[in-house]
């Protein structure tokens, strides 16, 4: 008969062994788990001689994972991930279904959080856990269900499928347009104090925005690097409602800023982004329950809320 690796002693280990590839501490992983640094070092040496491979180069204050334990640390904490969900979906007393829904801060609350109430009014049995964070993830992780991800391609190893396009175009309030009224053309724009989201997609320069768009409308003499600079979108929009600039504006985002009248159009021209909102999963995932539903859901209300 094949060897059989899993049995009582190393299935313990291997919550060891996630912790310390996690930390790269031994000593950390004990208080952590709040055992010896002993207990830590004997089960991940347990480990080691079951599989017959180095997992750590033990260094004199610090641990490092070798290439096998890199491979190895990514299948056990997925594993571990998987089982700890799976456990508590069976131990669970509440009929809901809990679905964690990745997206930039901005989004979430410009364009997400607004629609939250029509989804539940629909799907009172889903319950959507909202994480706003932004910037590169592990594909190989599993700390999210879905996510609302601005993209100009595929990420490699997770599924990702076209939501809805985004459209650019400066938006200002109009007490800062009525004090700027030379503002005429984008070429004008020269003479105004351009308000950045230096972060608008993964790898994108701090101008990236208002590059493309000036470029797209013909002013590409304006000078894109000048201006105020924020992480996020909304701050943007918030210094723009605040008359301290042009910002370049998101149609899902500002839309209803727009309607409100707190903030205006300066130009006609609204240029389709490079980059567009894409949902991102990993495919074993769209059989899960609830997980078609929230899919189908916002790809609904996309489709509604596209500009005119």
């Amino acid at each position: 008969m094949p060897r059989t690796f899993l049995n009582s002693s190393t299935l313990a280990s291997l919550r060891f062994f996630a912790a310390a590839a996690r930390t790269l501490s031994f000593k950390q992983t004990a208080v952590d788990l709040r055992v010896t640094q002993g207990a830590v070092s004997q089960h991940v040496r347990k480990l080691e001689q079951a599989l017959g491979v180095r997992l750590f180069y033990r260094l004199v204050r610090q641990v490092t994972l070798t290439e096998e334990g890199r491979e190895f640390a990514l299948t056990v904490r997925a594993a571990l991930e998987d089982i700890e969900r799976s456990a508590q979906a069976l131990s669970s007393a509440r009929s809901s279904v809990e679905i964690r829904l990745r997206a930039s801060p901005s989004f979430a609350l410009r364009w997400l959080v607004p629609r939250l109430g029509d989804f539940y009014a629909h799907h009172g049995g889903i319950r959507l856990f909202i994480q706003a964070a932004h910037g590169a993830f592990d594909p190989a992780g599993r700390e999210f269900d879905l996510a609302i991800e601005r993209l100009k391609g595929r990420l490699p190893g997770i599924h990702s499928e076209v939501l809805m396009e985004e459209h650019l175009s400066p938006v200002c309030s109009p007490q800062y347009l009525k004090k700027h009224d030379f503002l005429k053309t984008p070429a004008d724009l020269e003479r105004c104090t351009l308000l950045h989201d230096a972060q608008p997609w993964v790898g994108a320069a701090e101008d990236a925005e208002w590059r493309f768009w000036l470029a797209q409308v013909g002013a590409g003499r304006v000078d894109s690097t000048r201006g105020r600079f924020f992480t996020l979108a909304n701050m943007s929009f918030e210094a723009a409602l605040k008359h301290q600039g042009v910002a370049m504006g998101r149609s899902s985002l500002v839309q209803d800023l727009i309607e409100r009248g707190e903030l205006v159009m300066p130009f006609r021209q609204r240029i389709v982004s490079p980059t567009r909102y894409c949902l991102v999963y990993h495919k074993e995932l769209a059989a899960r329950a609830g997980i078609r539903t929230v899919i189908q859901w916002l790809h609904a209300q996309a489709r509604a809320s596209r500009p005119g």
